[in-house]
């Protein structure tokens, strides 16, 4: 009687296991959460990869990863990806400089994503002083097919940047 409560028990979860899934034939919460996984962390790729093309300046890589509606917004600094470029380039590459990402939390909504971190960056500029500061970043995503473009940045500075004396 045992193996038979069993055997339908079993047959009852795999009916309705099968019910809940997609055309893969895993259950649509196993579909979500590995594409999420997988898109959280194309997204995180795309952010590092913008990030080492701005410490470059690399105007090609900077722009790729960017919508054409781009938007920054660093403070109360609004700034296209333009302009963006040409603050960088004003720069130079005198100053280098790092970031540091930690506390990434990612959410989805269809082809929208929106990513919060904190950022830790430090500069040294070519009198050699070492600078940094922290920011509260929020960025929203755009899929464009398989990729993940940037559409906006609001970065919130936590603690203003100081240099070493």
């Amino acid at each position: 009687m045992r193996r038979i409560l069993l055997q339908l028990t079993t047959s009852l979860f795999i009916f309705q296991l099968v019910a809940c899934s997609g055309s893969t034939g895993s259950p649509k919460s196993l579909q979500n959460t590995n594409n999420e996984v997988t898109d959280s962390l194309a997204i995180r790729t795309t952010l590092e990869g913008w990030y080492v093309a701005m410490q470059e300046i690399d105007t090609t890589s900077i722009l790729a990863p960017l919508t054409p509606q781009f938007l920054l917004l660093e403070d109360t600094l609004p700034l296209t990806s333009t302009e963006l470029v040409a603050r960088l380039k004003k720069g130079g590459g005198d100053t280098k400089w790092t970031a540091e990402f930690s506390d990434l939390r990612t959410r989805f909504l269809g082809d929208v994503a929106w990513t919060t971190l904190k950022n830790h960056e430090t500069a040294q500029g070519k009198n050699g002083k070492e600078c940094e500061a922290d920011f509260l970043e929020t960025i929203v995503f755009v899929r464009e097919g398989e990729s993940w473009l940037i559409d906006r940045y609001h970065a919130a500075e936590v603690h203003p940047w100081s240099c070493e004396e």
